[in-house]
């Protein structure tokens, strides 16, 4: 994510300067690198006027980058379809729980309807995230089916093995860290895969009843276009998905943030920091490489404003607009 953007919310920044005394010991007590130089406050307010501005550069003062994206851009625990603070000690933002707590009843709503895509037959226990599109129908990127999946002339299948049975996929719709639950679904056939000079989508089918004979969640709304433009940028938002460890990120960023839990359902929240034409937009929430196929939810209408595809770190997460993503569904269905 990049945090240079965070304090143009001039309540979460007010919020991080009274609180800043707070957040400084618990970051000490923590053993956080690089602080020694950037605990006093007037450092602090000079770094989040930067950011409110727009002016401030990534990377001069890491030591308080680091409690700033902690601070702003936490990720929650989903168990039992409900999401939790961290749990650590480390103080958390008043003011994004209340953009949270006002949204629980949609963003509840739609977390079952994310899952894990699991594989079977393959160098890999796991490859990404993807959620309910349409009935019986599941959405996630094409670089996540093109694990699992190959297309030629329109055709599409689950990719062999050599003298060995075919990669089969299915997906969890639970996954919660500290839950032995599952809801395992199989993934019946690879409907549709997005070219490579096109937005970064797959359609996948998946069985109607699940292994233990559960209905399918159900299906995400997506946004519509006046909608995705009436919300716009600075809008807040919450990624649900299932972050990886990533080697290509911090190791001590990760384990600050994820607390050494990784592999299981999170919710992430953030706000969108561009819309870019008609196909895509970027967001800052915090998220890893298990989150390729989140579905970014709007914290006003309780919708699907995106699917997630990638970010780099310190820069922009990058998703597909919603509108886009029904354009593609409409064209396979039809």
């Amino acid at each position: 994510m990049d945090v240079s953007r965070v304090f143009q919310n001039g309540s979460l920044r007010t919020e991080f300067l009274d609180r800043f005394g707070e957040l400084a010991e618990h970051a000490q007590a923590g053993g956080l690198e690089g602080l020694e130089d950037d605990l006093d406050l007037d450092t602090a307010a000079d770094v989040a006027d930067g950011m409110a501005e727009g002016v401030y550069e990534a990377g001069e003062h890491p030591g308080l980058e680091a409690i700033i994206e902690r601070f702003t851009r936490p990720v929650y625990l989903v168990q039992q379809s409900s999401f939790a603070a961290p749990p650590d000690s480390f103080p958390n933002s008043e003011e994004i729980h209340s953009h949270l707590a006002e949204a629980k009843a949609a963003l509840e709503h739609r977390i079952p309807s994310v899952g894990r895509i699991d594989l079977r037959n393959h160098r890999l226990d796991w490859v990404g995230t993807g959620w309910m599109v349409a009935p019986d129908i599941m959405i996630t990127n094409r670089h996540v089916a093109a694990e699992f999946a190959t297309s030629e002339n329109g055709v599409f299948a689950f990719r062999g093995n050599p003298g060995r049975p075919p990669v089969r996929a299915s997906i969890d719709w639970r996954r919660e860290y500290g839950r032995a639950e599952e809801s395992t679904f199989r993934i019946e056939k690879v409907l549709w895969i997005e070219p490579d000079t096109s937005v970064d989508v797959a359609l996948l089918r998946v069985a109607q009843t699940g292994d233990d004979g559960e209905a399918a969640p159900a299906l995400v709304e997506l946004m519509t276009r006046a909608e995705v433009d009436d919300a716009g940028v600075g809008s807040w938002v919450a990624v649900i998905g299932y972050p990886a460890y990533d080697s290509r990120n911090n190791a001590a960023d990760q384990q600050r943030i994820f607390d050494g839990v990784y592999n299981h359902k999170r919710l992430a929240p953030g706000q969108v920091t561009a819309v870019v034409a008609a196909d895509l937009l970027h967001h800052d929430a915090t998220t890893l490489g298990g989150n390729s196929g989140s579905v970014i939810v709007d914290l006003t209408s309780g919708k699907a404003m995106g699917l997630h595809f990638g970010g780099i770190e310190g820069v922009r997460n990058e998703a597909v607009q919603a509108p886009r993503v029904h354009e593609v569904l409409q064209r396979v269905l039809t």
